[in-house]
């Protein structure tokens, strides 16, 4: 299966969108979230992306309705805002779509998926007072890639119940992988060279919020129409 990192392209696509202005406020493109619902699960993450001595903020929110399917937004700045939809009526396709020019592309698999990298297991740590185990991909090349996972994430059974139904040879899929076998992502770090610019690149990303008593409408998994 693919490892989380294949999620990279879908930031890479918005750091190349992101301007000079003001960060945008993320919690104003959620929606109201206090109904529970036993099916659902929303995962929230904020970090940044720095490179060349640019720091901008990142926030990232991952719905899940084990009935319906995955919707994942990203927000860098002011300037680049997109989502990934992923449905299970149509398993072998997920959408990205622009919420600021308002245009959708249909992403289909591109051969097949790769074998799983290896992972190591650095040791254990606390982060946002969850006891989780970390690993790491990459060590001592130019991209590496940090996780620090743990089972007590909130919804988890339900991300991996999720798992076992997407295509895994969607080149934007990014739920799946061997971290996942160690529990829920609490941490993500990235260090890489960009080769064609020479510039480095750092992602960080932390759990913001794990949160199963959600109520999403099916339309929210639907691409908008603008």
């Amino acid at each position: 299966m693919k490892l989380f990192e294949n999620f990279l392209p879908v930031l890479t696509l918005a750091f190349s969108l992101v301007g000079q202005e003001p960060v945008k406020t993320f919690e104003s493109t959620m929606i109201n979230r206090d109904k529970p619902f036993g099916s659902q699960v929303a995962l929230s993450y904020s970090g940044s992306v720095k490179s060349s001595g640019m720091n901008q903020l990142i926030g990232i929110v991952v719905d899940i309705d084990t009935t319906v399917g995955v919707r994942y937004e990203v927000v860098m700045g002011s300037n680049s805002h997109i989502a990934i939809f992923y449905k299970f009526s149509d398993p072998h396709q997920t959408v990205l779509y622009n919420f600021n020019t308002h245009k959708s592309k249909v992403i289909k698999p591109d051969g097949p998926a790769d074998s799983d990298p290896n992972v190591d297991v650095i040791g254990t740590e606390t982060v946002n007072a969850y006891s989780c185990t970390h690993l790491q991909h990459g060590g001592g090349t130019d991209e590496v890639s940090d996780y620090w996972m743990t089972p007590k994430l909130p919804g988890f059974s339900k991300l991996v119940n999720t798992l076992k139904k997407i295509d895994i040879n969607l080149p934007a899929q990014a739920f799946s992988g061997t971290i996942f076998n160690w529990g829920g992502l609490v941490k993500w770090t990235v260090h890489f060279i960009d080769k064609q610019n020479g510039q480095t690149v750092d992602l960080e990303l932390h759990l913001r919020d794990a949160n199963t008593n959600v109520r999403l409408p099916a339309k929210w998994f639907d691409v908008p129409s603008k």
